[in-house]
């Protein structure tokens, strides 16, 4: 029963999750790169990513960013990490995996990115050397985020409610599911069932969840002062208060998947997702107010800008400005940025954007 729901699962999530780029990636990979024998076969999680031309690797399919204390760093397919200090000059750091890395997270120059096969990387020099701290081959689905809330203590989350976390800056990591820590809370508002069924794909955010299921898919983990949040595949929120060794389970009055979280300088914490669905918190996800976006592509990406402010990107070419103490979002569009699933804030008017199309700057007019 699980795994039937792993591979119809597996497909809704790689493609609404990452629009098309996780597949995309895999289906490039195994049209460029001849089979090999089974004799020369390799790990993609031990092996190390193939380095190659700058121009190619800075157009090619990447999937997050952040910025360490010297300098910023993109992560992406088959293990690729860029660097720069300039965030305009690019070049490719030497990586002990090939697996696809969908996350990375800084704590001033130390830096650990996650992805498929449950690998985990990690950088004590702001990204410029790399070590695989973890790998786990057989694991249901990729590590989809990660977060650290100081040099030592640390979670990754992904696929099937995957609850990564670790004390010692990675050293050891301890694996569950987001269940093995979870209560469920009584007081959270329900989810608004007409809302939902006119917003709502049935493709994309159906789980196919029964009793027996499992966990949801977890996407994204964000922290502000008052604790930590993560959102996930139906609507899923999970919410801590004592620095994420137990969490509380709520609903988003959406039932449709969340694929990431803007933690605000004002500590509101902003939910998007599917079919241009966004949300806004006060409260560390007990209660909810819907964002007007304006638009019904999927939202992917998002980062803080000073001042209460977010910048959001998705698919189509989509960018969203969220003003300080607004409801209603700015919309705008950059073509050149095609799918994109993240999103460098460079300045208060200058951005990075992350995805199909590589790294492509932009500055909304």
């Amino acid at each position: 029963m699980r795994h039937d729901r792993m591979h119809g699962a597996r497909h809704r999530l790689l493609i609404a999750l990452n629009g098309l780029f996780l597949v995309a990636g895999v289906h490039a990979q195994q049209e460029t790169t001849p089979a090999p024998a089974a004799s020369a076969w390799q790990d993609p999680s031990t092996a190390p990513a193939e380095v190659l031309d700058i121009t190619r690797i800075r157009t090619s399919l990447l999937l997050d960013a952040t910025s360490a204390r010297d300098r910023g760093v993109v992560v992406g397919d088959r293990g690729h990490i860029l660097v720069s200090e300039s965030r305009s000059e690019w070049r490719q750091v030497p990586v002990p995996t090939r697996s696809m890395l969908t996350a990375v997270s800084a704590v001033d120059n130390r830096l650990w990115a996650v992805g498929h096969d449950q690998v985990i990387v990690y950088s004590s020099d702001g990204g410029l050397t790399w070590t695989l701290q973890h790998h786990d081959t057989m694991a249901e689905g990729p590590l989809l985020d990660v977060l650290f809330l100081d040099s030592e203590q640390g979670y990754a989350i992904g696929a099937y409610g995957q609850f990564l976390s670790t004390s010692d800056a990675g050293a050891s990591w301890q694996v569950e599911t987001i269940s093995d820590r979870t209560t469920s809370d009584a007081t959270q508002p329900a989810a608004d069932a007409a809302d939902a069924g006119e917003h709502a794909d049935e493709d994309l955010a159906s789980t196919d969840m029964g009793e027996d299921e499992g966990d949801p898919h977890l996407n994204a983990i964000v922290r502000n002062s008052a604790g930590l949040l993560i959102v996930g595949e139906a609507g899923s929120v999970y919410r801590s208060t004592d620095g994420g060794q137990t969490w509380t389970s709520g609903e988003l009055p959406y039932e449709g998947s969340m694929f990431g979280l803007v933690a605000l300088d004002n500590d509101a914490v902003v939910a998007f997702g599917l079919r241009g669905n966004a949300f806004i918190t006060r409260d560390l996800g007990v209660s909810w107010e819907r964002l007007d976006t304006g638009t019904e592509a999927t939202l992917l990406g998002g980062a803080a800008v000073p001042g209460a402010r977010a910048v959001l990107v998705g698919t189509s070419g989509t960018v969203l400005l969220l003003p300080a103490d607004s409801d209603t979002l700015r919309g705008y569009s950059f073509p050149e940025g095609g799918v994109m699933s993240a999103v460098l804030a460079i300045s208060e008017s200058e951005f990075l954007t992350i995805g199909e199309n590589g790294l492509a700057a932009y500055q909304p007019n």
